[in-house]
């Protein structure tokens, strides 16, 4: 049979062990989930940010060239007649009203400029070398077309015929870009310097974003997928932990049901044959006094005291397995209380305990004799601790919504921790304890509707608590 215990304890332990595992697993593949969640939406977030970025850099190019074709190519300008005719420049800039600004430079040095803002600044420098576009901000983008020879370009034959120099599309007379200027370097046989070159910037409004809609919804919806996803197992976590806790309470609630049954049976069984013992018992105490023995009277009187103690104990046992029903009703909890010491004080054989002093006290909701049972309960643990009744005081007060009714005894410090499980049946502090007293207590404090505690008051003391609640 000790052998079989000792098995079972063992596999209760070891499930135990397991159970406790399994919840830091669970609790760490979690967190692992939210950590490479996590830092897969910051990557997907970047990733996205910079194809924006990339998108929108296109976008302003595209712009600017079909701005620049509409404005120069389509407007029968070209860079080599503005340079000879600046004021056609800010004439046909008018009549875009997409473009801010605008401007012909050759080199560092200013031809022509249009502004539809005076005091707008544009500082060529915020573009690179290697693009033709730029976004200057949420509204704006800058965009810049180099011309090929400039001046540099007009030929003797050119300025008499009255063509350019490497006329058409492409060529540097002006429409065309990088082939004119690499065509005319190649017939020169010099090359163009960039300080002699023309260039014409555009500030306009755009890019046009709609394009970019999709990832700059994709930049915010990474980071929002991960916060559902990560309260989403924060949710699971709690409600894996809630379960577990759960289930412990019910496998305790089931234990100490198992252990009420059990016991009120026992006692139960218990309870009849005592009364046989005790009688036997007297009965012995009287033949031996008459036959002059006091060694069997003090032997009988031994068992009689014991039949005593276990059918206290038996009794408290079925206080236990079968509660009482409280009736709650308002009462006055001073004059409950006094009674109640006026009687305990009477079993006293020397002392007594004090009542607490005479205050207006409001009704508390309540049963008057699960109170006393209460009270008695507290009563003899704190005099079994302090072993002389002056040293325990009560004390009743009233705070916004309960009226308290509190026990002092100079029991020493406990921990937290035992504070708690002096309230689990069975377990007690004392020597000859039973560990039933406070558990009945707090559950009939419960049925009122109120709550019972012990924690350390003042260095070396503990306080019982009794909460009632406030009659309306």
């Amino acid at each position: 049979m000790p052998e079989q215990n000792d098995e079972k304890n063992s596999a209760i332990a070891t499930a135990g062990v397991i159970g406790k595992f399994d919840r830091f697993a669970v609790s760490a593949l979690i967190f692992v989930l939210v950590i490479a969640s996590g830092i897969l939406a910051l990557l997907m977030s970047r990733w996205n940010r910079d194809q924006l970025a990339v998108l929108l850099q296109w976008a302003a190019e595209k712009e600017g060239r079909a701005l620049y074709t509409r404005v120069i190519h389509e407007g029968g300008l070209s860079p080599m007649l503005l340079m000879q005719q600046p004021e056609l420049f800010s004439d046909s800039m008018l009549e875009e009203s997409d473009i801010l600004a605008a401007g012909i430079m050759q080199g560092g040095r200013m031809i022509a400029s249009f502004s539809r803002q005076p005091d707008l600044r544009v500082d060529l420098s915020l573009l690179p070398p290697d693009r033709e576009a730029v976004i200057l901000d949420d509204n704006t983008a800058l965009y810049r077309r180099l011309s090929g020879p400039g001046r540099n370009a007009v030929s003797s034959t050119g300025l008499q015929t009255g063509r350019r120099h490497g006329g058409g599309p492409g060529s540097g007379g002006g429409r065309g870009l990088g082939p004119g200027r690499q065509r005319f370097e190649a017939e020169s046989g010099a090359p163009v310097a960039d300080s002699e070159r023309l260039s014409i910037y555009l500030v306009f409004y755009g890019p046009d974003r709609t394009i970019v809609q999709p990832l700059i919804l994709q930049m915010y919806l990474w980071p929002g997928v991960w916060l559902v996803f990560s309260l989403l197992w924060l949710v699971i976590s709690l409600m894996q932990s809630r379960t577990a806790r759960l289930k412990v309470m019910l496998q305790k609630e089931s234990h100490l049901s198992d252990i009420g049954r059990m016991s009120a049976r026992l006692a139960h069984e218990i309870k009849n044959p005592l009364g046989a013992i005790r009688g036997m018992a007297q009965l012995l105490q009287k033949k031996c006094r008459d036959g002059h023995e006091p060694e069997k009277v003090e032997m009988a009187t031994t068992i009689e005291q014991e039949t005593f103690r276990l059918e206290e104990l038996t009794r408290s046992i079925l206080d236990f397995a079968r509660p009482q029903e409280c009736r709650v009703l308002p009462l006055n909890l001073t004059a409950v209380v006094e009674d109640t010491l006026r009687i305990f004080n009477q079993q006293l054989s020397e002392g007594s305990i004090v009542a607490p002093s005479d205050q207006t006290v409001p009704e508390c909701l309540g049963d008057d004799n699960a109170i006393r049972q209460i009270l008695l309960n507290l009563l003899k643990n704190a005099l079994d601790a302090a072993e002389n009744s002056a040293a325990v005081r009560l004390e009743i007060t009233v705070d916004s919504e309960t009226v308290i009714l509190r026990v002092y005894n100079p029991a020493g410090y406990m921990s937290e921790q035992m504070l708690e499980d002096v309230f689990t049946p069975f377990v007690s502090t004392k020597v000859k304890g039973y560990g039933l007293g406070l558990p009945v207590s707090r559950r009939l404090a419960e049925q009122m509707g109120g709550s019972l505690r012990l924690v350390n008051a003042a260095p070396g003391e503990i306080m019982a608590e009794l909460k009632l609640r406030k009659a309306e």
